[in-house]
């Protein structure tokens, strides 16, 4: 039996923990088969949140880092001033 933290995260977590974004991006998140807490590491570290952001040897790795490539994909880059 797998683990309640391995097991990949659902539809409805990944809605909730990254808000409102297109069907296809959850599909792709979905794909990796990261469990809630990699989506939600992705998550803190994407929106700067995690606070180990700027700690060498605390980036995502794995699924996490999977989540966050496609979460900084999904991000427009905002022109700079």
């Amino acid at each position: 039996m797998q683990d309640e933290t391995e097991k990949p995260a659902t539809a409805a977590e990944i809605h909730a923990m990254v808000g409102d974004v297109d069907d296809a991006v959850v599909t792709s998140i979905m794909r990796t088969e990261a469990s809630a807490a990699e989506v939600l590491q992705a998550v803190q570290w994407f929106r700067g949140g995690g606070g180990l952001e700027d700690e060498p040897g605390h980036e995502p790795h794995g699924a996490a880092m999977a989540v966050y490539e496609l979460l900084q994909a999904e991000e427009p880059l905002e022109p700079e001033p």
